[in-house]
């Protein structure tokens, strides 16, 4: 008599969830794009996004479908002068309903639960300092209250809060792609030492003290499997003239990291294999 052998293969494996935690940091942000694009060509493209200011951002921007050459196309054809004018207000230096307009047209319109990859930004609740994590309604203006650097630009009123700059609570929000469900979270910290330039005018004092958060280096080594640290300090925050420097320094420091992030995912999914395989049979 032949035997047959009943026994069912375990089933196939999810794919490994990488979590991408995309820090503060202004102009410096746009090393996320150069990381991005390293990641895509690798083929590693991340299952959830967290974002602060900057990294909200760039991370809104992808988690919608744009690529990283897209956004790094769109980033260098925008008209900053006329997006960001000087505000009549006196709550800051500057206003940004137009900006927020045009992030609302070039998300179209859309909603958290809207966009193809899993997107959360985090801000800071002004009058109680607390973190706020947004992860829906609209958008466009959880990227304004992510990156509203207090004085610079004017605090966003969003479901009862006041809310401000994400960089003054949770510079890289590596623990919260963790809770999103990544298996292995690659944070990206783009705040950096202060530029070897000092800040000289108002706005750039301001800016330069939203990314003073200290012990960021000890949560992350706590919250991420992976933190990239893009070399960004030869330049300040503030320079826009310097995206493509900024884009080429997260290039270098993605590259440099894809063999171990490429081991993390072979051992991620070596692990899985082999709870699968050692997994008793539910009585």
């Amino acid at each position: 008599m032949e035997l047959i052998d009943t026994a069912q293969d375990p089933p196939a494996a999810d794919p490994v969830r990488i979590g991408l935690a995309l820090g503060g940091g202004a102009v410096r942000g746009a090393a996320h794009i150069g990381v991005l694009s390293v990641l895509d060509k690798a083929g590693l493209v991340p299952a959830v996004i967290a974002g602060c200011s900057a990294g909200a951002l760039v991370g809104a921007l992808y988690a919608a479908g744009m690529s990283a050459l897209d956004i790094s196309a769109l980033a260098r054809s925008l008209a900053w002068k006329r997006l960001v004018r000087p505000s009549i207000t006196g709550r800051s230096l500057f206003e940004t309903s137009r900006l927020g307009a045009f992030l609302d047209k070039t998300l179209d319109g859309r909603d958290f639960a809207d966009l193809p990859l899993p997107f959360a930004a985090v801000a800071c609740e002004l009058t109680t300092a607390r973190r706020v994590v947004l992860d829906a309604g609209p958008v466009a203006s959880a990227i304004l209250a992510s990156s509203a650097i207090p004085g610079v630009f004017p605090p966003v009123e969003r479901d009862g809060m006041l809310l401000v700059d994400g960089s003054l609570v949770d510079m890289v929000p590596a623990a919260l792609a963790r809770g999103m469900g990544a298996d292995i979270v690659v944070a990206v910290d783009v705040s950096g030492p202060l530029p070897r330039r000092p800040p000289r005018t108002m706005v750039q004092i301001m800016v330069a003290v939203s990314a003073l958060q200290p012990g960021v280096a000890e949560l992350l080594a706590r919250d991420a499997d992976l933190v990239l640290t893009p070399d960004v300090d030869a330049y300040a925050f503030w320079e826009l003239s310097r995206m493509s420097e900024f884009e080429q320094a997260g290039q270098a420091a993605a590259e440099e990291s894809l063999p171990l992030l490429q081991a993390l995912v072979q051992v991620s999914e070596a692990r899985a294999a082999w709870t699968r395989r050692t997994a008793r049979p539910a009585p």
